[in-house]
């Protein structure tokens, strides 16, 4: 045997659960909303500075573009206007180029630059730093690559790295200022399109540092710059991009583009695409700095639950006290009631809720007295439905012996037109005993039709000969049943059957987009048309029945957009038009 549990420590279980439950629930949620809040805004906060970041930046690399467009422009420039054949003549075409750079282009920018190079078609070099200034001194590969990448992109500065600069520090060479990255532009005589020779300024770690070391990523966070190949242009003093699995995220960042990703659920890192240089700017802030003041909300959540959980159990113990002692006292008067004993009632309580408790119990055997007098009149009255359902079977049965007597009794005396009268009529019969179905195919109701009028045709002889024509995909569509009987007698008996020379039936079934359209056609008398399709709705009238009845069913059936559509005379005949949808499915 089981072991029972008190009403009373259920009530207080369900009671404790359906109030601590919910608010477990709703500080979770809290907490977990405001956590997606906060990281949300810190996201945004971060890729804003970002973007601002590198819209600052592309401002800076944007201006030694323009710096340089007026060389683009002139016609001839001075310092190379000369031949370069001497030392003198390059001394002094040196001496042109370093009063061009430094007087008229990048006087402003001056600290920011560490050397200025112009190389010519002819292998020629001009430099603001007189220990660079020979072709040989070039980093051949760098020098390839860069040409190469002008010949791709003619037009666009490019920028490019330290270690992929024209010149390289040698060993020893030490400088208070350290070159940082150069941008390279392709000169070309704008009228003649001649290429007149490539431009190579080298800039100091102040370009950037100047721009980049008062960004500020949260009070913890850092920004870090690397070029299309990965290498580190500019990084701000962290060990956060010392970490492997933040520079691991870094590396497997898309090419160009920006975003916010989430890395091992500690970082917070953020990034953005230069247009201009395509530099990568990155920034890492630790989540535990930007999600500080939600871990506050937390603990007030915290406290608030464990308040609102003793307030539940409190009101939950004087809550289940109140309700069980009434609800027990019921149940023992309850168990007093039994199958033998259902005129027992309860005296109504003054507690409201139980009051309706007890006049529901009372109801209850009220209602069940009458269920058992109810089912005494449906056993009887099942009983007597099927000793009529006997009875109804037995003359159906009666009916196909005596047809099957006649059949071989035709056959064996070779009355071959009797047999199939015989036969005609008996599967008419069964069809029209079986009419009770709510579907059959077409193709059994087309057969039926037949049947009857195969009979039809035995009985007027020569006066009546039918055609009928169905395409075969619509042998399997479901219809009602009896629904083209009764139009094919009616065009019989008010039409071929007044004739004395008697007339041709036809049924074309045929397909017309999701509809089957039925036409049934004959040359029999003529009919007041007016006069049919006013009864079709007129129920009232005797006559056209069958067309009334027919065309309700399939309504009723199908919807009011099919039905009996057309009653005409067409062609010197009688023409009714059933339409029906086409269904292999019956629902």
């Amino acid at each position: 045997m089981s072991r029972t549990v008190s009403i009373r420590s259920i009530l207080l279980t369900a009671i404790l659960f359906l109030m601590i439950f919910p608010l477990v629930v709703i500080t979770f949620i809290t907490y977990q909303k405001q956590n997606d809040l906060f990281q949300n805004q810190a996201s945004q906060f971060v890729q804003q500075s970002v973007a601002q970041t590198k819209s600052t930046l592309d401002t800076n690399l944007n201006e030694i573009d323009r710096l340089t467009w007026s060389l683009l422009y002139q016609q001839s420039l001075e310092f190379i206007a000369a031949p370069l054949d001497t030392t003198y003549q390059l001394n002094e075409a040196n001496r042109k180029f370093k009063e061009k750079v430094y007087s008229d282009l990048f006087s402003g920018k001056l600290n920011h630059i560490r050397t200025i190079s112009f190389v010519t078609p002819d292998s020629y070099v001009l430099s603001t730093d007189s220990s660079l200034s020979h072709y040989d001194q070039l980093d051949r590969k760098n020098y390839s690559y860069i040409v190469k990448q002008f010949n791709e992109e003619p037009l666009k500065m490019h920028w490019l790295n330290n270690s992929q600069a024209i010149y390289q520090s040698k060993a020893g060479f030490n400088t208070p200022v350290h070159a940082s990255v150069t941008a390279a532009r392709r000169i070309v005589d704008s009228n003649t399109a001649e290429l007149r020779g490539y431009l190579f300024i080298q800039l100091n770690d102040l370009f950037l540092d100047e721009y980049l070391r008062g960004v500020r990523i949260g009070s913890t966070g850092s920004l870090q710059i690397t070029d299309h190949f990965g290498e580190v242009i500019y990084s701000q003093q962290s060990d956060l991009f010392n970490n492997p699995k933040i520079i691991s995220a870094i590396q497997e960042l898309p090419p160009f583009g920006s975003g916010t990703i989430t890395v091992d659920g500690k970082w917070l890192l953020s990034y953005d695409t230069s247009a201009v240089s395509n530099w990568k700017l990155t920034a890492v802030v630790p989540l535990n700095e930007v999600l500080g003041p939600n871990q506050q909300i937390l603990k007030v959540l915290l406290i608030m639950a464990g308040l609102g959980a003793v307030v539940s159990f409190v009101v939950a113990l004087l809550f289940t006290a109140v309700l069980s002692k009434p609800v027990i006292g019921l149940a023992k008067v309850m168990s007093v009631a039994s199958i033998d004993n259902l005129n027992v009632r309860e005296q109504m309580s003054s507690i409201r809720e139980i009051s309706i408790l007890q006049r529901n119990f009372n109801r209850l055997m009220d209602r069940t007295q009458q269920l058992l007098i109810e089912n005494e009149n449906a056993q009887k009255q099942k009983g007597d439905a099927q000793l009529k359902t006997l009875q109804m079977q037995i003359q159906p049965h009666f009916l196909y012996n005596t047809l099957d007597t006649i059949y071989w009794m035709s056959k064996k005396h070779g009355a071959e037109p009797i047999s199939k009268l015989v036969t005609a009529l008996g599967k008419f019969f069964r069809f029209t005993l079986n009419s009770s179905l709510e579907r059959v195919t077409l193709e059994r109701e087309v057969e039926h039709v037949e049947n009857y009028l195969r009979i039809l045709a035995f009985r007027y002889r020569d006066k009546l000969d039918y055609r009928i024509t169905m395409e075969p995909e619509l042998n399997r569509v479901w219809t009602m049943p009896l629904i083209l009987q009764p139009i094919v007698e009616n065009a019989i008996e008010h039409g071929i059957a007044r004739l004395k020379t008697g007339g041709h039936i036809s049924l074309d079934i045929y397909r017309s987009g999701q509809e089957v359209l039925i036409d049934i056609a004959n040359d029999g008398h003529d009919t007041d048309l007016s006069r049919m399709k006013q009864l079709l709705e007129d129920e009232k009238q005797s006559e056209h029945v069958g067309l009334r009845n027919v065309h309700q069913r399939i309504q009723l059936s199908f919807g009011e957009a099919f039905g009996i559509r057309l009653i005409d005379r067409v062609n010197d005949r009688t023409l009714v038009r059933l339409c029906i949808p086409i269904s292999r499915e019956w629902k």
